[in-house]
Protein backbone atom coordinates (compact mmCIF):
# COMPACT_ATOMS: atom_id res chain seq x y z
CA UNK A 1 0.00 0.00 0.00
CA UNK A 2 0.92 3.38 -0.71
CA UNK A 3 0.12 6.69 1.18
CA UNK A 4 0.57 10.58 0.39
CA UNK A 5 1.67 12.63 3.60
CA UNK A 6 3.20 16.28 3.52
CA UNK A 7 4.56 15.76 -0.20
CA UNK A 8 6.42 11.57 0.63
CA UNK A 9 5.02 9.35 -0.54
CA UNK A 10 4.88 6.61 2.63
CA UNK A 11 5.51 2.87 1.96
CA UNK A 12 3.65 -0.03 3.94
CA UNK A 13 5.53 -3.28 3.36
CA UNK A 14 4.52 -6.33 5.21
CA UNK A 15 6.81 -8.97 5.96
CA UNK A 16 5.08 -12.02 6.82
CA UNK A 17 7.77 -14.76 8.95
CA UNK A 18 6.85 -18.49 9.43
CA UNK A 19 8.29 -19.17 12.57
CA UNK A 20 7.88 -22.83 12.17
CA UNK A 21 10.60 -24.72 10.34
CA UNK A 22 9.68 -27.78 7.52
CA UNK A 23 11.53 -30.42 9.94
CA UNK A 24 8.97 -29.39 12.37
CA UNK A 25 5.48 -31.84 12.68
CA UNK A 26 2.29 -30.01 11.74
CA UNK A 27 1.39 -29.72 15.55
CA UNK A 28 4.40 -28.46 16.83
CA UNK A 29 4.21 -24.95 14.07
CA UNK A 30 3.91 -21.75 15.85
CA UNK A 31 1.91 -20.12 13.20
CA UNK A 32 2.50 -16.67 11.47
CA UNK A 33 3.92 -13.37 12.52
CA UNK A 34 3.42 -9.87 11.10
CA UNK A 35 5.94 -7.39 10.77
CA UNK A 36 4.79 -3.96 9.58
CA UNK A 37 7.72 -1.94 7.81
CA UNK A 38 7.64 2.02 6.68
CA UNK A 39 9.91 3.17 4.34
CA UNK A 40 9.91 7.09 2.93
CA UNK A 41 10.49 7.44 -0.56
CA UNK A 42 12.53 10.05 -2.20
CA UNK A 43 9.69 10.40 -4.85
CA UNK A 44 7.85 13.62 -4.19
CA UNK A 45 4.01 13.39 -3.89
CA UNK A 46 1.92 15.95 -6.15
CA UNK A 47 1.93 19.40 -4.84
CA UNK A 48 -1.18 20.39 -3.29
CA UNK A 49 -2.26 23.84 -4.19
CA UNK A 50 -3.80 26.69 -1.86
CA UNK A 51 -7.53 26.91 -2.16
CA UNK A 52 -9.27 30.49 -2.25
CA UNK A 53 -11.91 30.83 1.26
CA UNK A 54 -13.78 32.36 -1.44
CA UNK A 55 -14.76 32.21 -5.15
CA UNK A 56 -11.90 30.44 -7.81
CA UNK A 57 -8.56 30.57 -7.22
CA UNK A 58 -7.57 31.87 -10.60
CA UNK A 59 -8.71 35.30 -12.27
CA UNK A 60 -11.22 34.14 -14.64
CA UNK A 61 -12.44 35.63 -17.84
CA UNK A 62 -16.05 36.40 -18.78
CA UNK A 63 -16.83 37.59 -22.02
CA UNK A 64 -20.00 39.37 -21.64
CA UNK A 65 -22.62 42.13 -23.48
CA UNK A 66 -22.25 45.85 -21.93
CA UNK A 67 -24.82 48.12 -22.03
CA UNK A 68 -24.36 51.56 -20.01
CA UNK A 69 -26.76 53.92 -17.57
CA UNK A 70 -26.23 56.74 -15.71
CA UNK A 71 -28.41 58.74 -13.06
CA UNK A 72 -31.77 59.27 -14.59
CA UNK A 73 -34.70 58.59 -12.99
CA UNK A 74 -36.23 56.53 -16.21
CA UNK A 75 -33.31 54.51 -15.55
CA UNK A 76 -33.51 53.28 -12.04
CA UNK A 77 -35.85 52.35 -9.30
CA UNK A 78 -36.12 54.51 -6.63
CA UNK A 79 -33.05 57.19 -5.71
CA UNK A 80 -31.65 57.30 -9.05
CA UNK A 81 -28.07 58.31 -6.97
CA UNK A 82 -27.89 55.23 -4.95
CA UNK A 83 -26.84 51.75 -6.06
CA UNK A 84 -28.59 48.57 -5.40
CA UNK A 85 -26.40 47.87 -2.15
CA UNK A 86 -26.86 51.60 -1.15
CA UNK A 87 -23.73 53.28 -2.48
CA UNK A 88 -23.27 56.51 -4.12
CA UNK A 89 -23.33 56.18 -7.67
CA UNK A 90 -19.92 57.00 -9.58
CA UNK A 91 -17.73 55.64 -12.32
CA UNK A 92 -15.96 52.76 -11.49
CA UNK A 93 -19.54 51.05 -10.38
CA UNK A 94 -21.29 48.88 -12.47
CA UNK A 95 -24.49 46.56 -11.96
CA UNK A 96 -24.30 42.66 -13.19
CA UNK A 97 -27.49 40.60 -14.77
CA UNK A 98 -28.99 39.02 -11.50
CA UNK A 99 -27.70 35.08 -12.76
CA UNK A 100 -24.15 37.21 -12.60
CA UNK A 101 -24.71 38.52 -9.02
CA UNK A 102 -25.48 34.56 -8.13
CA UNK A 103 -22.79 32.95 -9.54
CA UNK A 104 -19.93 34.69 -11.22
CA UNK A 105 -20.11 38.08 -10.05
CA UNK A 106 -21.85 38.51 -6.45
CA UNK A 107 -21.77 42.16 -4.88
CA UNK A 108 -18.26 43.45 -4.38
CA UNK A 109 -16.47 41.76 -7.24
CA UNK A 110 -13.40 43.91 -8.31
CA UNK A 111 -13.47 43.55 -12.31
CA UNK A 112 -11.07 44.85 -14.61
CA UNK A 113 -13.12 45.75 -18.22
CA UNK A 114 -11.61 44.93 -21.56
CA UNK A 115 -13.41 46.70 -24.83
CA UNK A 116 -14.24 44.48 -27.36
CA UNK A 117 -16.31 46.92 -29.84
CA UNK A 118 -19.85 46.62 -30.94
CA UNK A 119 -22.10 43.86 -29.87
CA UNK A 120 -22.27 41.05 -32.34
CA UNK A 121 -19.75 43.09 -35.18
CA UNK A 122 -16.71 43.95 -33.09
CA UNK A 123 -16.67 47.97 -34.73
CA UNK A 124 -14.60 50.12 -32.85
CA UNK A 125 -13.12 47.83 -30.93
CA UNK A 126 -10.61 49.16 -27.43
CA UNK A 127 -12.87 53.00 -28.82
CA UNK A 128 -13.59 53.65 -24.67
CA UNK A 129 -10.54 51.13 -23.21
CA UNK A 130 -8.64 54.33 -22.35
CA UNK A 131 -11.64 55.62 -20.36
CA UNK A 132 -11.82 52.00 -19.19
CA UNK A 133 -7.80 52.54 -17.76
CA UNK A 134 -8.71 55.40 -16.02
CA UNK A 135 -10.49 53.71 -13.41
CA UNK A 136 -8.74 50.45 -14.11
CA UNK A 137 -10.54 48.30 -11.31
CA UNK A 138 -14.78 48.22 -11.51
CA UNK A 139 -16.88 47.05 -8.18
CA UNK A 140 -20.39 45.61 -9.19
CA UNK A 141 -22.73 47.38 -6.73
CA UNK A 142 -25.83 47.12 -8.64
CA UNK A 143 -28.25 44.40 -10.47
CA UNK A 144 -29.96 44.76 -13.86
CA UNK A 145 -33.71 43.98 -14.49
CA UNK A 146 -34.76 40.22 -13.80
CA UNK A 147 -35.22 39.86 -18.18
CA UNK A 148 -31.24 40.70 -17.97
CA UNK A 149 -28.97 37.73 -18.05
CA UNK A 150 -25.33 37.23 -18.75
CA UNK A 151 -25.06 41.02 -18.97
CA UNK A 152 -23.59 44.00 -17.36
CA UNK A 153 -23.66 47.95 -17.34
CA UNK A 154 -21.44 50.58 -17.03
CA UNK A 155 -22.64 53.58 -14.85
CA UNK A 156 -21.24 56.80 -16.59
CA UNK A 157 -21.63 60.56 -15.30
CA UNK A 158 -22.98 61.76 -18.72
CA UNK A 159 -26.05 60.49 -20.44
CA UNK A 160 -24.09 61.31 -23.98
CA UNK A 161 -21.23 58.87 -23.02
CA UNK A 162 -23.53 56.23 -21.60
CA UNK A 163 -25.47 56.61 -25.43
CA UNK A 164 -22.60 56.42 -27.26
CA UNK A 165 -21.16 53.36 -25.66
CA UNK A 166 -23.81 51.61 -26.74
CA UNK A 167 -24.50 47.34 -26.65
CA UNK A 168 -20.51 46.00 -26.45
CA UNK A 169 -19.10 43.48 -25.68
CA UNK A 170 -16.57 43.09 -22.83
CA UNK A 171 -13.94 40.64 -21.65
CA UNK A 172 -14.25 40.92 -17.71
CA UNK A 173 -11.61 39.69 -15.56
CA UNK A 174 -12.40 39.13 -12.61
CA UNK A 175 -10.00 40.37 -9.93
CA UNK A 176 -11.45 40.10 -6.37
CA UNK A 177 -14.69 37.74 -5.60
CA UNK A 178 -17.41 39.32 -4.00
CA UNK A 179 -15.90 41.38 -1.14
CA UNK A 180 -14.66 38.66 0.65
CA UNK A 181 -12.50 36.93 -1.78
CA UNK A 182 -8.85 36.97 -1.99
CA UNK A 183 -7.56 39.32 -4.30
CA UNK A 184 -6.32 37.64 -7.37
CA UNK A 185 -4.38 40.55 -8.90
CA UNK A 186 -2.02 41.02 -6.14
CA UNK A 187 -0.96 44.42 -7.84
CA UNK A 188 -3.96 46.12 -6.36
CA UNK A 189 -4.89 46.63 -2.48
CA UNK A 190 -8.67 45.57 -1.92
CA UNK A 191 -11.18 48.98 -1.74
CA UNK A 192 -12.89 49.76 1.08
CA UNK A 193 -16.72 49.73 0.15
CA UNK A 194 -19.41 51.62 2.24
CA UNK A 195 -22.74 50.06 2.21
CA UNK A 196 -26.02 51.27 2.92
CA UNK A 197 -29.15 49.62 3.20
CA UNK A 198 -30.79 48.87 -0.60
CA UNK A 199 -32.58 51.94 -2.21
CA UNK A 200 -32.66 51.37 -6.11
CA UNK A 201 -31.65 49.12 -8.63
CA UNK A 202 -30.51 49.40 -11.98
CA UNK A 203 -32.78 48.86 -15.06
CA UNK A 204 -30.35 48.08 -17.56
CA UNK A 205 -31.10 48.53 -21.64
Amino acid sequence: MAFQKRGLLVGLHITIITLASFSQPAAHQAGLMVLPEAEVQAEPAETLQPVALHGTAGAPVLRLRATAYNSLPSQTWGDPNVTATGVQTRFGIIAASRDLIGSNLPYGSLVRIRDQGGWGNGRGAGMFQETLNSQDLFIVEDTMHIRKQQQIDVWFPELSTALSWGVREVELEVVRYGRDGLMLDHEHPPLLDARPAFTARALGN
